[in-house]
């Protein structure tokens, strides 16, 4: 029999994510952090997305499981859902590594180049990837990743719903604050992809024609090697510390331990064994900087998620792995640059021979470009 009340109570966490999600991203709140307190839109993504990170572990402590199970697919058709899935969760992670710069996204580049007392680089979007058809190509995988689940218990399919129906609202919420920031430049952009799905009739080949910046980060994809080789070695420490990857608050506590645990080494690691290339300018740096390093944290979900599986023999909570992935990711690179601050913070404007990220032409949506 269906209890009512705890999908009431589960519902109600998952929503709440997004209305704080949403109120923090909104332009007001945004106009006010920077008049209160002269904080860059770009910046405050930052403190946006830490929020996110408490919010998730806080609520998965709270988080009651449904013993209804909606769907149990098995055989080839739970061969198949399992298989949507999986692609899903690396399709979310493909985005942000290779679609996206991590640094920028999250806002750890701004952090560090407070500290560094650099010019924070440029948001600037580009069209690769999925990106040239669809504008939030992350809340596009989002539906296989919460919906593609073989054992479908009645908790997980009210997370799905709810997360999703938010992901839609909240795909049209920031397409309007784009088309305010950016103006006719993105209603260019806008008319040749889609929103979450491709205009596969109404513009086949996307954003082609659209003239944007290459995308600086993978230009040297040797270089971020080391972040393959650390990104496993933080997946063992998760299967040795986190354990049973339930969504008791003791499990949400060791995970967020955990994170910040593996943040700092990470950091500490590659900011200590890397070294900058004098040669290029501080903001190609940092996007090399923060890749490799999302690269180690990425790694060290999937590695972990991935064993923990083959083990248990059943997949880890949802709220367990994703504070992890942007833990690592966002401290990971401000530990990496306080680690060696010396080496990586020692170019100051203009010192490098040309500027290593493409500059925007005029009236290209640069400000709060798409990111999950």
């Amino acid at each position: 029999m269906v209890d009512v009340g705890l999908l009431v109570r589960d519902g109600l966490l998952a929503a709440g994510f997004g209305v704080q999600h949403s109120l923090l991203a909104t332009l007001t709140v945004k106009a006010r952090i920077k008049r209160w307190w002269n904080v860059e839109s770009i910046a405050w993504r930052s403190v946006e997305s830490l929020c996110n990170v408490v919010y998730v572990l806080g609520a998965g402590s709270l988080w009651l499981r449904s013993g209804s199970v909606v769907w149990d697919l098995r055989g080839a058709a739970g061969f198949v859902v399992a298989a949507i899935f999986v692609a899903s969760w690396l399709w979310y992670w493909e985005l942000h590594l290779y679609e996206y710069d991590c640094g920028l996204a999250f806002g750890s580049t701004t952090l560090v180049s407070q500290l560094a007392g650099q010019k924070t680089p440029a948001l600037i979007p580009w069209k690769v990837g999925s990106r040239r058809w669809i504008r939030f190509p992350v809340h596009t995988a989002f539906f296989g990743m919460f919906f593609a689940i073989p054992h479908m218990t009645a908790d997980l399919l009210v997370l799905g719903i709810v997360a999703n129906v938010y992901n839609t609202i909240g795909s049209v919420l920031y397409d309007k604050r784009l088309e305010k920031l950016a103006g006719a430049s993105y209603a260019k952009y806008e008319e040749v992809t889609g929103l979450i799905w491709p205009p596969i009739y109404r513009a086949l080949a996307g954003a082609a024609g659209l003239r944007m910046p290459k995308p600086s980060h993978w230009r040297h994809p040797e270089r971020h090697l080391p972040g393959l080789v650390v990104g496993l070695l933080l997946g063992g420490f998760y299967l040795l510390v986190i354990g049973n990857a339930s969504t008791s608050p003791s499990t949400m506590l060791k995970a967020g331990i955990a994170g910040l645990i593996g943040a700092v080494v990470v950091g500490f690691i590659h900011g200590r064994l890397l070294r900058p290339d004098p040669s290029v300018a501080w903001e190609q740096q940092q996007t090399d900087l923060s890749t490799t390093v999302a690269l180690s944290s990425a790694l060290g979900v999937i590695s972990w998620a991935a064993a923990y599986s083959l083990i248990h023999g059943s997949i880890p909570s949802f709220a367990t792995f994703l504070p992890l992935w942007f833990t690592v990711q966002y401290l990971g690179h401000v530990s990496a640059y306080l680690a060696a601050r010396d080496r990586w913070g020692r170019l100051r404007p203009g010192d490098a021979s040309s500027p290593a990220v493409p500059v925007a032409e005029p009236k290209q949506p640069t400000a709060d470009t798409i990111s999950s």
